[in-house]
């Protein structure tokens, strides 16, 4: 028998502000670099404040997923280089110290097909490339 294991991200798209700010989050109206605040920074003092209707709506993907869901979720921060992330790291949502994101150890069922899922986490968006030559057009102001 052959198992794959996919890690698939997803966008709340319904929301009107960033995860840890309130940025807009809709990015794609803004030029590359202009929706930023200094907690998108990572500027000293500037303190990010977590979107509670991200976690209600990832909750409620959990649940969709028969996930379990914590009494309490944690996050950390993924250090590594993001051309488009001036902080140097991503703040995301990992197990390390025991069931902290939002919701794991779901099962979809597709017919008679059983889908495990591992986790479901909530994670910063480091930000968005464009890469040169691409087809992708940026709405001018």
């Amino acid at each position: 028998m052959t198992k794959i294991g996919l890690e698939i991200h997803s966008q709340l798209t319904n929301l009107e502000s960033k995860l840890f700010c309130s940025c807009k989050a809709n990015y794609r109206e803004f030029e590359p670099n202009t929706n930023i605040c200094p907690i998108c920074m990572g500027l000293p003092g500037s303190l990010p404040r977590l979107n509670q209707k991200a976690v209600e709506k990832a909750t409620m993907i959990a649940m969709a997923l028969n996930c379990s869901t914590p009494e309490r979720i944690a996050f950390f921060r993924k250090n590594y280089f993001y051309p488009d992330l001036p902080k140097n790291f991503q703040i995301t949502q990992l197990n390390i110290y025991g069931d902290t994101s939002v919701g794991g150890s779901g099962i979809l069922m597709v017919g008679e097909k059983k889908i495990r899922i591992t986790r479901i986490q909530l994670e910063e968006d480091p930000g968005r490339l464009i890469y040169e030559g691409s087809s992708e057009k940026i709405k001018s102001h």
